[in-house]
C-alpha cells in the first residue's frame, strides 16, 4: 500500500491498561458502531462528554470495497477523531481485509459485527449469521492479521451463541478464547442470543461474567446501559475492561460525563455544544442527522404539541430558532473556526473485484445505507414520540440492534 498521509495510531491496547490504572471507575468508556448515528459529528458530541473510544457506524464491506460514494457518504473525520474503530460487516476474508487497508490511514482499529440479529443481515451471512460459522470469523481474523501491522487493533463485536443456557455459555467462551488465539486484540460481548429481544430480563450478566474471567485479553460489555449507575453496575457485575452504550448515548450523550452522574436527562450545555458543533460542521452534517440526534436527547424534555411542532422543522436555521425561542439555548457567540475535515483518499489501495460484485448489488447497498434515509429506527421513535403524553419518552424497544 501507498498511503496518504496517516496519523499516528493509537495504541488501543493501552488505552485499556491505562483505563485499568484508574483508582475510581477502572473502566473504558465506549459508544457502539450504531447505524446511521454514530458518525464522526456526533463522535465529536461524545468525546466532549466522558466517551474514550469511539466505533464508527456499521459499514458494509461489500459497499464500501467497490464504491467511492458509499466511502465519501458513510465515513468522514479528522485529526482529533481518535481513539476510533471503524466496524465493518463482511462475509468472507477477502472482503473484510479489503475494507481494512482502505480505511487504515484513518482509524486505530477495525471491528468485525457479529453481533448483529436483523433477519436482512443474517440472510446475507452478516453479524450474527456469521456466528453460524466459527471458522469463518477466525479465518476474517487470521488473515487481516496477516496483512496488517501487529500493533494495529484487531477487535469483534459478538453476541452470546444460541443454545441451551449452558451449551450457549461453553460455546460462547470456546469462541472467543479461540479467537483470542487467532490474534484479536479485543473482544465486544452483547450479553443477549440472536434470537433474544431486547428486555431487561435477558441480559445476561453472570454469562458475560463467565466469558470475561475466561480471557487474558479485554473484553467490552454491551447491554441495558442507559445511564452511569447502569455502566458503573455492569462493570462491577461482570469485570469487564470497557463499557458501551448505545441507546443511552442516544438519550444522554453526556451519560459517561462524570460532571452530570446523576443526570436523567441531557444536559443543557451538551445540547448547546451540539448546536456548536453543527455549527462548526456547515454543510457537511446534513439535517436529517443534526435533527435526529436533537430529537433523541431532547424529545422527553418537550410537551407534545411542542414535539410535533419539532418534528416538522425542515432547516438547521428553524432547529435553532426553535430552540432558542422555547429553551434559551443557542451557539455559543465564540464559535472556533469551522471543523477541518480529513480529505480522505483511497488511491493508496485497490480492492479486488469478485465475482458477486455487480453494479445491481453495490447500488443497492448504498441506496440502503444512505445517510439521508431516516432509517426503521427513527422513524418508529418519530412516531412514538408524536403519539406520547406529556409524561415524556420511553426509548425501550426500539434499538434492539445495536443495545
Amino acid at each position: 500500500m501507498h498511503l496518504p498521509q496517516p496519523r499516528p495510531h493509537q495504541d488501543i491496547a493501552a488505552l485499556f491498561a491505562n483505563a485499568r490504572s484508574q483508582a475510581t471507575e477502572p473502566f473504558l468508556r465506549v459508544s457502539a458502531p450504531m447505524v446511521r448515528y454514530s458518525k464522526f459529528e456526533f463522535r465529536k458530541l461524545l468525546r466532549q462528554n466522558g466517551v474514550q473510544l469511539c466505533f464508527t457506524p456499521m459499514m458494509i464491506s461489500e459497499s464500501i470495497n467497490n464504491s467511492e460514494k458509499a466511502r465519501q457518504n458513510e465515513f468522514s473525520t479528522d485529526l482529533d477523531d481518535q481513539p476510533l474503530i471503524a466496524q465493518f460487516a463482511a462475509k468472507d476474508a477477502s472482503e473484510f481485509v479489503s475494507s481494512a487497508q482502505l480505511i487504515y490511514p484513518y482509524v486505530d482499529g477495525i471491528d468485525l459485527n457479529c453481533g448483529c440479529p436483523q433477519s436482512w443481515a443474517m440472510a446475507k451471512g452478516y453479524g450474527c449469521g456469521l456466528l453460524r460459522q466459527p471458522e469463518q470469523v477466525k479465518e476474517i481474523v487470521r488473515e487481516v492479521r496477516r496483512v496488517l501491522p501487529t500493533d494495529f487493533s484487531v477487535s469483534v463485536k459478538m453476541r452470546l451463541l444460541g443454545g441451551s443456557q449452558e451449551t450457549s455459555l461453553e460455546r460462547t467462551i470456546d469462541l472467543a478464547r479461540q479467537l483470542e488465539h487467532t490474534g484479536v486484540t479485543f473482544l465486544t460481548l452483547h450479553g443477549r442470543t440472536p434470537a433474544q429481544k431486547h428486555s431487561k430480563d435477558t441480559l445476561n450478566i453472570p454469562a458475560m461474567n463467565e466469558v470475561q474471567k475466561s480471557l487474558q485479553i479485554p473484553l467490552i460489555v454491551n447491554g441495558n446501559v442507559e445511564s452511569w449507575r447502569d455502566a458503573i453496575d455492569l462493570q462491577s457485575q461482570t469485570g469487564a475492561a470497557g463499557v458501551m452504550a448505545a441507546r443511552g448515548l442516544l438519550a444522554n450523550p453526556a451519560l459517561f460525563n462524570s460532571n452530570y452522574p446523576e443526570a436523567k436527562v441531557t444536559p443543557f450545555s451538551c445540547v448547546q455544544q451540539w448546536l456548536d458543533i453543527a455549527s462548526a460542521a456547515g454543510d457537511n452534517l446534513h439535517f436529517q442527522c443534526f435533527h435526529h440526534h436533537l430529537t433523541f436527547m431532547w424529545s422527553s424534555q418537550m410537551n407534545r404539541k411542542l414535539r410535533v411542532q419539532f418534528n416538522g422543522l425542515d432547516t438547521k436555521q428553524q432547529v435553532m430558532d426553535f430552540l432558542d425561542e422555547n429553551y434559551q439555548i443557542q451557539p455559543s457567540s465564540n464559535l472556533d473556526q469551522p471543523i477541518s475535515y480529513t480529505n480522505c483518499t483511497y488511491t493508496h489501495f485497490t480492492p479486488p473485484k469478485h465475482a458477486r460484485h455487480i453494479a445491481a448489488e453495490t447500488a443497492a447497498l448504498e441506496a440502503t445505507w444512505n445517510s439521508q434515509s431516516d432509517g426503521k429506527f427513527f422513524t418508529e421513535f418519530k412516531t412514538h414520540s408524536t403519539a406520547e403524553t406529556d409524561e415524556g419518552l420511553e426509548l425501550e424497544g426500539l434499538f434492539g440492534s445495536e443495545d
